[in-house]
């Protein structure tokens, strides 16, 4: 019989219970400690899922750019400096909080 740490249910059921945009802000949560940590496979994990996660009919030229952003970003966790890469990201963080997670809860 298997048992599960209660923190990792707990974490289960917060990403179940999680909004689409919330999801997004972990995501970028996930990115950001994985770069304090210089955990670049894990960066660039995050990274392609917040790639994938883009919805270019809905988001347009938005959708478009932060593609071009995600890539770089790409390029540069792989060989370049996770420092920039940990910047972008936090500045993305925040901005997606401030219009995307706090206009819904408005």
């Amino acid at each position: 019989m298997s048992t599960v740490h209660p923190m990792r249910k707990y974490q289960e059921q917060a990403v179940l219970s999680a909004s689409p945009e919330q999801l997004i802000l972990k995501l970028y949560d996930l990115g950001i400690a994985a770069c304090r940590r210089n955990d670049r496979p894990k960066v660039r994990a995050v990274l392609v899922e917040l790639m994938s996660a883009l919805n270019f009919e809905a988001g347009g030229e938005l959708a478009e750019r932060l593609y071009a952003l995600y890539e770089f970003c790409l390029r540069e966790s792989a060989i370049g400096d996770i420092a920039v890469v940990q910047r972008i990201l936090e500045g993305l963080r925040e901005a997606w909080h401030e219009g995307v997670v706090m206009a819904r809860a408005a």
